[in-house]
C-alpha cells in the first residue's frame, strides 16, 4: 500500500508522498485540491477493520477528535472510507516542523523553552481531559513542531481505537513502555492521570536529557515504571531548580491520587516555578494574539462557531501575556463631596441586605427550614432572640435521597412517599453475549504441552454499558498457563471485544477441560459458561539411550547470540492487499535450549516451535521485535523482514 496509492485521490484529496510509517497507519502528505492547501493523511492499516466492531469506533471516536479545536492539538478536517481501495483515512492540517523527539536528539532546547513546551502541551490535555478525551500515549514522537516553534500535539484518538479491538484484549498495553504511567502496566484502564505521568516522563527527558528509567526489553521498562523509585533529575542535571525537580516527581508518583489534579494544574504550577506569566483563557482556551490566516485578534465567541469559522482561525502561537485593553474616556462630571458618596453607598448596600434577607427569607421558609440567624435577628428586631439551639434547628421535612439499584428490596414497613421531582429507582441489567469461541488448533487429539489459542467473541447484549473492570475470569478447571482473569474493555449496548486465551496443553494423556465466564467487577456472572475441551494424545515413543558418565567441567557457557530471521515461505493476498509470511527463528549459545517470544516475555507472546507467522500490509516491510531465552540469559533482536516482491509493487 505504500507506493500504490500515490498519485490516487481518496474524496477531495490527492496523495502527493508518503511521509511516515507507523504501526496503526501509513501516513501521506496530500492536497486538498478545492483549496489548495497541504494536508497529512492517516491512513489506517486494513488489517483493523477486520476486528469486529472497529468501524463504528472509527466513525465515532474521529468525531470527538475533530470536535478538539486548540492551539497545541493537531486539527483534525475530516475522516472516511474510501470503498475502491478499501482503506479507512483521517485528515489533518500538515505541520511541517521537526518532533520533539528529533529536537532532543540535536539538544536544540534550553530549559526556559522546555519548561514552556511542556506547559504548552499541559493546556492541551486539561481541554482535552474535560472534554471526556485520554491521549494514552503521550511521548516526544507525537509532539511536533510549527514553522514558528509552536508545539502541537498529535495522534488523539489513535490509541483509543487500538484499544477497544481484539489487539489489545489478550493482555497487551497500548502506549509506549518508556512513558507509560504503573497503573497502565498492571492491567488498569488509562486515565487523566496517566497522561499527566507520561507528560512527566516527558518533562524529565527535556530537563535531564535522559529517560527516568532505562531496560532492555519494553517488560523491564513497564515494571521499573511499577516498582522502582524514580531517580533525582538533579543526579542528570545538578543546576535543576529545586522547584522544577519538586514538579516532576510529583508529577511522577505512582499512584495516580498523588499527582497533580489536573493537567491544567501541572501547567500552571510549570509557569509559576519559572516566573513565567500565565495566558489568559476562556474555559480552557487560550485567548491568542492573531489568527493564522489573516491578522485579526482570535476571539472566542459565545455560540459554537461552524466549522469554516474554525478552519480558518489561529491555533498554533506562543499564548503571550496580552496587552490590557484600552480604557474608555471618562465622561465629566461635576464634583461630589466624600460625605455624599458614603451617604449613597450607604444607602445603596441597606436596600441590597433588605432585598437579599427578604429573597432568603421567603426560600427558607418554604422548605420548613430555619431562617438564617442574623435574617431573623433582622427581622424580629431583637438581638437576642436567637439562641444556639436555634440555629442549629433541623428541618422538619425529612430529606429523601434517590438511590440507584440493581433490584429494590421489598418492604412491609410504610415508605415516605417521594414527590414527583424525585428520581426514579433505575433497574440496569447486564449481560455478555458469546459471539465465537474457537480453539486453534482444531485436532481431535493434541500433543502433550501443546499450545492451544482460544478466540473468544463477546458482545455487550444488556441494556447499560459495561463498567470499568468488567473481566473474564476462570470458573472451572484449570486456567493451564493463561491468567485467571483477563480485563476487559468498558464497551457501550452492542459494542463487541475480542480476547485471546492461550493455553498449554498438560503432559500427561488424557480429557481435559476449562469454563470460564464474563464476570463483574463484584464478581457475578453475566455470561453463560465457555468451555474449552480437547484431548491430549499419548506421550511419544522414546528410545533410551545410555547415559555416559561426564566430568564437570568449569568452561563456561558460549554467550546467547540471535540469528537474523529467516523467511521461509511467503504469499501475497492482492484482494486484501497483505502478504502473509512464515519466519524460522534461530539461536547459538547459551544452554542449548531456546525460548522465543515476540514483543514482550510473555506465555501468550511465546513462539511454539521457532516459528513464526505474521499478515502484513502489503509492498510494506514488517517491523519485527524478537526476544530469545536460554537459561538465565535474555537477549533482544529488532530488525525489519523485507517485503520479498518491491518491483511487484511498482508495475
Amino acid at each position: 500500500m505504500t507506493f500504490f496509492l500515490i498519485g490516487k485521490t481518496l474524496g477531495k484529496y490527492q496523495i502527493v508522498e508518503h511521509i511516515g510509517h507507523g504501526g496503526m497507519a501509513e501516513v501521506y502528505l496530500g492536497e486538498q485540491v478545492q483549496l489548495g492547501r497541504q494536508v497529512a493523511i492517516k491512513i489506517l492499516h486494513p488489517f483493523l477493520a477486520e476486528e469486529a466492531g472497529f468501524v463504528s469506533r472509527f466513525q465515532r471516536e474521529a468525531r470527538i477528535v475533530a470536535t478538539l479545536r486548540h492551539p497545541n492539538i493537531v486539527q483534525v478536517f475530516d475522516f472516511d472510507h474510501n470503498d475502491e481501495y478499501g482503506v479507512y483515512y483521517m485528515v489533518m492540517e500538515y505541520i511541517q516542523g521537526a518532533t520533539l523527539k528529533e529536537r532532543l536528539q540535536a539538544h536544540d532546547i534550553d530549559l526556559d523553552e522546555g519548561v514552556q513546551i511542556a506547559a504548552a502541551i499541559a493546556d492541551a490535555l486539561d481541554y482535552a481531559h474535560r472534554r471526556g478525551m485520554i491521549h494514552r500515549d503521550i511521548k516526544p514522537a507525537n509532539i511536533l513542531f510549527t514553522e514558528d516553534q509552536q508545539p502541537v500535539l498529535t495522534d488523539f484518538g489513535i490509541a483509543r481505537m487500538v484499544s477497544l479491538t481484539g489487539l489489545t484484549a489478550s493482555g497487551a498495553m497500548v502506549g509506549t513502555p518508556a512513558y507509560m504511567a504503573p497503573e497502565i502496566g498492571t492491567g488498569n484502564s488509562a486515565t487523566a492521570a496517566s497522561d499527566t505521568y507520561s507528560l512527566g516522563v516527558v518533562i524529565y527527558e527535556i530537563v535531564t536529557g535522559h529517560l527516568p528509567f532505562e531496560a532492555e526489553v519494553p517488560m523491564g521498562l513497564v515494571m521499573k515504571h511499577i516498582n522502582d523509585p524514580v531517580p533525582l533529575p538533579t543526579r542528570f542535571n545538578p543546576t535543576l531548580p529545586k522547584p522544577l525537580e519538586n514538579i516532576i516527581l510529583k508529577t511522577l508518583q505512582k499512584k495516580p491520587e498523588a499527582r497533580y489534579a489536573t493537567a491544567g494544574e501541572l501547567a500552571t504550577t510549570l509557569r509559576q516555578a519559572m516566573g513565567f506569566d500565565t495566558p489568559l483563557s476562556i474555559n480552557g482556551m487560550p485567548l491568542l494574539p492573531a489568527s493564522r490566516f489573516g491578522t485579526k485578534p482570535l476571539q472566542l465567541p459565545e455560540h459554537e462557531p461552524l466549522e469554516e469559522e474554525l478552519e480558518e482561525r489561529l491555533l498554533r502561537s506562543w499564548p503571550p501575556t496580552p496587552a490590557p485593553p484600552p480604557q474608555p474616556e471618562t465622561p465629566e462630571t461635576e464634583e461630589v463631596s466624600p460625605g455624599i458618596l458614603r451617604r449613597r453607598r450607604g444607602i445603596l448596600v441597606a436596600v441590597l441586605i433588605v432585598v437579599l434577607a427578604l429573597v432568603i427569607g421567603m426560600g427558607w421558609s418554604a422548605t420548613g427550614g430555619a431562617l438564617p440567624a442574623f435574617i431573623r435577628q433582622w427581622r424580629t428586631g431583637n438581638p437576642d432572640a436567637v439562641s444556639t439551639a436555634e440555629v442549629a434547628e433541623p428541618p422538619t421535612t425529612p430529606t429523601i435521597t434517590p438511590v440507584r439499584i440493581n433490584t429494590p428490596a421489598p418492604s412491609s414497613t410504610p415508605q415516605p412517599t417521594v414527590n414527583a421531582t424525585a428520581t426514579a429507582l433505575i433497574t440496569c441489567v447486564f449481560r455478555a453475549e458469546i459471539l465465537r469461541a474457537n480453539v486453534t488448533p482444531t485436532d481431535a487429539v493434541v500433543p502433550p504441552g501443546t499450545i492451544l489459542r482460544s478466540d473468544i467473541t463477546l458482545r455487550n447484549g444488556g441494556e447499560c454499558a459495561w463498567p470499568e473492570n468488567v473481566h473474564l475470569a476462570l470458573s472451572s478447571g484449570d486456567a493451564m498457563g493463561a491468567p485467571n482473569m483477563v480485563s476487559l474493555s468498558p464497551l457501550d449496548v452492542e459494542e463487541q471485544v475480542h480476547v485471546q486465551l492461550y493455553l498449554r496443553a498438560p503432559l500427561e494423556p488424557g480429557d481435559y477441560s476449562t469454563s470460564w465466564e464474563v464476570h463483574l467487577p463484584d464478581g457475578r456472572a453475566i455470561s453463560s459458561p465457555i468451555e474449552i475441551a480437547f484431548e491430549v494424545g499419548d506421550l511419544p515413543t522414546l528410545t533410551p539411550t545410555p547415559a555416559r558418565e561426564t566430568q564437570p567441567t568449569a568452561t563456561p557457557l558460549p554467550p546467547l547470540e540471535i540469528a537474523a530471521p529467516v523467511l521461509v515461505e511467503w504469499e501475497a493476498d492482492t484482494q486484501r492487499n497483505v502478504w502473509r509470511g512464515a519466519l524460522q527463528l534461530a539461536a547459538t549459545g547459551g544452554t542449548g535450549t531456546y525460548r522465543f517470544y515476540k514483543d514482550v516475555m510473555r506465555a501468550d507472546t511465546e513462539i511454539p516451535e521457532g516459528i513464526l507467522t505474521f499478515e502484513w500490509p502489503a509492498c510494506s516491510n514488517f517491523p519485527l521485535t524478537i526476544i530469545a531465552a536460554s537459561g538465565k540469559d535474555v537477549l533482544l533482536w529488532q530488525g525489519i523482514i523485507d517485503y520479498p516482491d518491491p518491483d511487484g509493487c511498482n508495475r
